[in-house]
């Protein structure tokens, strides 16, 4: 299935992908972000980073000796923690900047989750593997839902949810983390390409949740060269 933060008539996020191969599930985002891919194996061992297609052609991206993954962990399911949140894509209001004549390839069977009505709010996309098959159960006060339920073998299901959760101190860590590697681009004597997307990655909640957060430069370039 395919799944973007928005509304069809209106401006969205990038669209991202969730498939499940045998008993293995995988997320990627299928606009700008195509190098990246999140592996859910079966096997306990999970994986964010670079894809082996994208390294084949750029093996200067990653340094002698490194990983062209960003993070591996092994998560706990089991009958005692029945849930893992894998990955969430979150959403602030300036990730919303692809309008619907950017969007003509896209195919017609995208699902598209309405964002929240609060600037000081995001809307999260959070990919969850579950020990059973029914649909996950929210805290009190929590506002979402369960937008797909999808089988991976005969115990587990992946469940795919929307929520919408206070800011916090988000959007001044997406303009810190900006600044920054602007500064770092002006180092290296590289120029800032017009009309791009800043690509944010890191680990959320108590529960180093991986993330990944996209801002077009435009949204950022006022404060940030302040």
């Amino acid at each position: 299935m395919r799944i973007a933060v928005g509304t069809p008539h209106a401006r969205s996020s990038n669209s991202w992908r969730l498939w499940v191969q045998g008993d293995d599930i995988y997320v990627a985002c299928r606009d700008n972000f195509r190098e990246f891919k999140v592996s859910l194996h079966a096997s306990g061992i999970w994986r964010l980073g670079l894809t082996e297609q994208f390294m084949k052609g750029r093996p200067d991206i990653v340094a002698p000796g490194q990983d062209r993954a960003w993070k591996k962990w092994r998560p706990t399911l089991d009958s005692s923690n029945r849930l893992v949140i894998g990955f969430q894509v979150v959403v602030h209001h300036s990730s919303l900047y692809l309008n619907p004549d950017q969007r003509t390839k896209w195919p017609r069977e995208v699902i598209f989750a309405e964002q929240t009505g609060l600037e000081s709010e995001l809307t999260v996309l959070s990919v969850c593997v579950v020990l059973g098959h029914q649909p996950i159960i929210f805290a009190p006060g929590t506002l979402g839902a369960v937008v797909a339920v999808v089988p991976v073998g005969q115990r587990r299901t992946v469940q795919l949810v929307v929520t919408y959760e206070d800011g916090g101190d988000f959007e001044s860590v997406i303009a810190d983390g900006f600044r920054r590697a602007v500064l770092d681009l002006k180092r290296r004597k590289v120029d800032i390409p017009e009309g791009g997307v800043f690509l944010v990655h890191g680990n959320r909640g108590n529960n180093n949740v991986p993330y990944i957060s996209a801002v077009p430069f435009s949204r950022l370039a006022p404060s940030s060269n302040a």
